[in-house]
């Protein structure tokens, strides 16, 4: 589209990926190898939410399609910048079909991270509002009845599913 952005990607400070923004959301694809099999992976940083989520390639076959979410540390200057660093703030959600619930994870983590200084109180605050954002905005069901996530995965992320991304990325030491 005429209004989308090369930028790169810096993902835990490991990962540099090439990848494409359009509004709010930021698409990159990247590879790894796990069990000797080689995975393509795509990913998509939610800007305005502070949220990282793919479907893992990886996953079992049972839960292939579900959706994994990361809380993360966001470095992002604004269109034109060029550049989007991520870091992972421990907190996960899994999503997997409507009629099932999502889950939680490592909250105990992200505890950790609080006690031991790794994320400051305010930091820590600002996290904790972030998910509870992303989770009455993307998944929480107020009073409907009806099977289905009320806006998930994002329609800024379904029209990115398909876009040819570049394929350009490296790990760093």
């Amino acid at each position: 589209m005429e209004n989308d952005e090369r930028v790169t990607v810096v993902r835990d400070g490991r990962l540099v990926a090439a990848g494409l923004r359009r509004g709010s959301v930021v698409a990159y694809d990247w590879g790894f190898e796990q069990g000797g099999a080689a995975y393509l992976q795509r990913t998509f940083v939610l800007l305005a939410e502070g949220m990282q989520i793919d479907q893992p390639v990886a996953f079992p076959a049972a839960q292939q399609g579900w959706w994994y979410c990361d809380l993360i540390g966001l470095e992002w200057a604004g269109p034109g910048s060029g550049e989007v660093r991520t870091s992972d703030r421990w907190i996960d959600v899994i999503v997997g079909p409507p009629d099932q619930p999502y889950r939680l994870l490592d909250l105990d983590e992200y505890g950790e991270a609080l006690a031991d200084g790794r994320l400051g109180p305010a930091e820590a605050a600002e996290g904790l509002r972030r998910v509870q954002r992303f989770l009455d905005r993307r998944l929480n069901r107020r009073h409907e009845v009806a099977p289905g996530w009320p806006e998930f995965p994002p329609p800024e992320v379904e029209e990115l599913l398909g876009v040819e991304l570049p394929q350009d990325w490296r790990f760093v030491e």
